[in-house]
């Protein structure tokens, strides 16, 4: 008897597994529904992963502290988005892959930036830029909000830019980034409620390049820099991170559609194109399927 419970947990566990990465799991199975708490236990988990990890990405200074302030503040923001979604699209949270995906997406842009920072920085020194933080304002994190809003919603895309953008404030220990961030996630969200094909994303990214460009003069000119030497760099910057999101979205959308199984207005349009090689094999070989399709 014992000998046939440990056989069937590596099938339960097997099961739970394949559940979580293909998605919803499927109704009436009896070894799922005994996972119920371990279910719950996932999500948490999940949280507190999701906490870890992007805390762990907004470090400068390796602290006991300042590691458990990250976490916290970082566990703290993810269980706002999470609770979000609860309340608002209940469904995602029955699928893990997207739960998984929402997660990733959000510790990738804060690992992007690092990335981002790291190379704008040295540029900037490489050309002899006085002020190497103007750099920063070409870290495309309003990526991340786009991502979220082709694949999942705009407003789960809202949730997200105010998480994110308060994790990049803390990162740089710049206020008025979290106001650049949020403004310019926004606005990359937004301009892509309509889009239908792939080179929707470069209007997109135009329109985050203007709120970049534009929220960049408001802080400059609040701090009394807007005509200094500071000011030029700081534009110059802002409008390259709208083409890098613009860049970065058109690299990593297919990807993520390919691998996650993500289905989004812009694949849905490419399947109904007449151009596509399948529609015109489907013309020659079976007209008649083709003129009823």
């Amino acid at each position: 008897m014992k000998n046939g419970q440990q056989k069937n947990k590596p099938r339960q566990f097997s099961t739970l597994l394949r559940a979580f990465i293909d998605g919803n799991p499927a109704k009436g199975d009896a070894a799922l529904t005994r996972f119920s708490r371990q279910d719950k236990f996932i999500r948490i988990y999940f949280i507190f992963v999701c906490g870890l990890i992007a805390s762990l990405s907004i470090q400068v200074q390796i602290g006991i502290e300042q590691l458990l302030g990250g976490f916290l503040v970082a566990c703290l923001l993810m269980f706002i988005l999470y609770r979000d979604i609860m309340r608002y699209k209940p469904a995602y949270t029955k699928k893990y892959n997207m739960l998984f995906l929402l997660g990733l997406l959000l510790v990738g842009t804060l690992l992007m930036g690092r990335l981002f920072a790291y190379l704008l920085i040295n540029l900037s020194r490489g050309l002899e830029y006085q002020a190497l933080d103007s750099a920063l304002y070409g870290i495309p994190i309003p990526a991340g909000a786009m991502l979220v809003s082709l694949l999942f919603d705009f407003h789960t895309a809202i949730t997200f830019s105010f998480a994110v953008s308060l994790l990049t404030g803390l990162w740089l220990h710049d206020a008025s980034f979290t106001v650049y961030a949020f403004v310019g996630s926004i606005t990359a969200a937004f301009s892509v409620i309509r889009c239908k094909k792939r080179s929707g994303l470069l209007k997109g990214g135009g329109f985050v390049i203007a709120a970049n460009v534009v929220t960049v003069i408001i802080i400059l000119l609040f701090r009394g820099e807007l005509f200094t030497l500071k000011a030029p760099p700081s534009i110059l910057f802002s409008a390259l991170c709208g083409m890098s999101v613009a860049a970065v979205v058109s690299l990593i959308l297919p990807v993520i559609e390919y691998i996650f199984k993500v289905t989004t207005d812009i694949s849905l349009l490419e399947l109904l194109d007449l151009n596509q090689p399948l529609m015109k094999n489907l013309m020659v070989t079976a007209p008649g399927t083709y003129h009823h399709s």
